[in-house]
């Protein structure tokens, strides 16, 4: 199981370190986890579940089936050994590139851009947003 957890944190583009913090666990735990000294316990999956519903966890579990929910998740046609790769979800929505972290940002535009898109994909609400900037601070954004 540490190996496909090892593809999910890759696919999500998070660090052991960020995971453990979304998750609300201990760092060490999860670097644990990571290097095969302990295995994942009950109540760690079903937070993963939680945080990350899109996540097929019989995939996670078993290796069986795709990473992502067919349903929430569209696939790639790459061919990497006869697996298909998927997109996070993360990835889905398209956000304009902002290169000056100085710059305004409409935020009613972004929202309306990505609450659209996500209706469209299967009518869940976004809770909020977050902005990263490469000097690692960041921005949240709630909607009402």
């Amino acid at each position: 199981m540490k190996e496909r957890l090892t593809r999910f944190l890759q696919q999500e583009q998070l660090t052991p370190a960020r995971f453990a913090d979304i998750l609300g666990v201990q760092r060490s735990g999860i670097s644990h986890i990571m290097s095969g000294r302990n295995k994942p316990g009950y109540d760690l999956i079903k937070k993963i579940t939680i945080k990350f519903p899109e996540l097929n966890v019989e995939w996670l579990i078993t290796g069986k089936g795709l990473i992502y929910k067919e349903s929430l998740s569209p696939t790639l046609p790459e061919d990497h050994g006869g697996e298909t790769q998927q997109k996070p979800i993360s990835e889905i929505t398209e956000i304009p590139e902002i290169k000056d972290p100085n710059t305004h940002l409409d935020v009613a535009d972004i929202r309306q851009t990505i609450h659209s898109k996500s209706l469209q994909a299967d009518q869940r609400e976004i809770l909020k947003i977050v902005i990263l900037y490469t000097d690692k601070s960041f921005a949240e954004y709630h909607p009402e």
